[in-house]
């Protein structure tokens, strides 16, 4: 006798997915969207942030070596005659005037005025350069006139300058926040400090060390 434990016509059905199943299924599948979506938000965002610390360094790295360059051929000038007679370096918290060679991508020859300070643009500080031939006969050690003038970093909380050294031969030497005008000597070290997000952050400090100079 045959026996026979197959369906009608001896067709094999499969057994197809619940509601249930098929709901789970696509709560899974978003989950891992969603995950999936979250990973590659973060992974664009800290490659964008690594690209912005990349350009920050840069920049940092240029200014720093442009900077170190310039005062380390910093000669030590005097202006004026007789009891006027004084260095040509004038400097504050904010700025600070100084003679040095032309830069190299002017390709220009002989000292110029340089005129490196901090200026509040928009709420936060800008470090800026100016600079104009030096004029040797000029009593004045101001603002270089016609200056031309290039932007070093932008977007600081706070900028200042630090000087190191004692301003006169009876004197020792400490940190300062400003250079007299009447100053017989040179810092012997200059510190540029910059400050983002409410005191942190902002560019490692800048310290650069000067060539020794005084008033004969």
């Amino acid at each position: 006798m045959m026996r026979y434990d197959g369906h009608p016509c001896g067709i094999n059905h499969a057994r197809g997915f619940t509601l249930v199943e098929l709901l789970v299924a696509i709560m899974i599948l978003t989950l891992f969207m969603t995950a999936s979506m979250g990973a590659l938000r973060i992974a664009s965002k800290s490659w964008a942030a690594g690209i912005d610390r990349a350009d920050v360094t840069e920049e940092m790295r240029s200014v720093s070596d442009f900077l170190r360059r310039q005062f380390a051929q910093l000669p030590p000038l005097t202006i004026g005659e007789g009891n006027d007679e004084r260095i040509a370096f004038s400097a504050e918290h904010k700025q600070m005037r100084f003679v040095a060679p032309a830069p190299q991508y002017s390709h220009g020859a002989g000292l110029m005025t340089y005129m490196l300070a901090a200026e509040r643009v928009d709420g936060r500080e800008t470090l800026t350069l100016s600079y104009a031939p030096f004029d040797p006969g000029s009593d004045d050690f101001g603002a270089p006139l016609n200056a031309d003038r290039v932007v070093l970093g932008t977007g600081f909380d706070a900028i200042s300058f630090h000087y190191y050294g004692a301003e006169m031969q009876d004197e020792s030497p400490d940190w300062k926040q400003s250079w007299r005008d009447d100053a017989e000597r040179y810092p012997h070290a200059i510190r540029i400090r910059t400050r983002t997000e409410l005191g942190s952050g902002g560019w490692p400090d800048l310290l650069y060390t000067l060539r020794p100079g005084e008033r004969s």
